[in-house]
């Protein structure tokens, strides 16, 4: 684990309650994982399932988390913000639930100076629960 709950939003710009990401499990040139336990207190909860939107959101937190955690060791300092510029190709195949761990996993397909193509996978149990690919900007 490179970076826990506790110290995420160290990296991310995302705060409360809208941190979607618990742990920055692995990240270099290629890719990012993460992981996220689902409780009781999410805002994207309702009737025990959690949004698909949010899934999205989960991925892209995974992109800021990556990619802040690599450019704060190059540059030695703040992480750099970083902007959605395309969400295609979403496919949504289960549902993630109340006390779910989401393990989600991005792999950098192309990058062109500051833009990056991303695929992402969020799991859970083993099922896939969502793909989808990116386009992220940084800023």
């Amino acid at each position: 684990m490179l970076i826990n709950k506790e110290n995420i939003t160290s990296i991310i710009p995302q705060r409360a309650p809208f941190v979607m990401i618990d742990s920055l499990l692995d990240a270099n040139e290629t890719g990012f994982n993460t992981n996220f336990e689902i409780l009781s207190d999410n805002l994207f909860l309702e009737n025990g399932i959690l949004s698909e939107s949010s899934l999205i959101e989960n991925i892209a937190q995974t992109c800021a988390a990556g990619f802040g955690y690599l450019n704060s060791l190059i540059e030695g300092g703040e992480p750099k913000l970083g902007f959605i510029g395309a969400v295609t190709q979403v496919q949504v195949e289960n549902s993630a639930k109340l006390n779910d761990l989401i393990e989600t996993s991005v792999q950098i397909l192309s990058t062109f100076d500051t833009i990056h193509l991303v695929e992402g996978i969020a799991k859970s149990n083993g099922q896939v629960l969502l793909t989808c690919q990116m386009k992220i900007v940084l800023a």
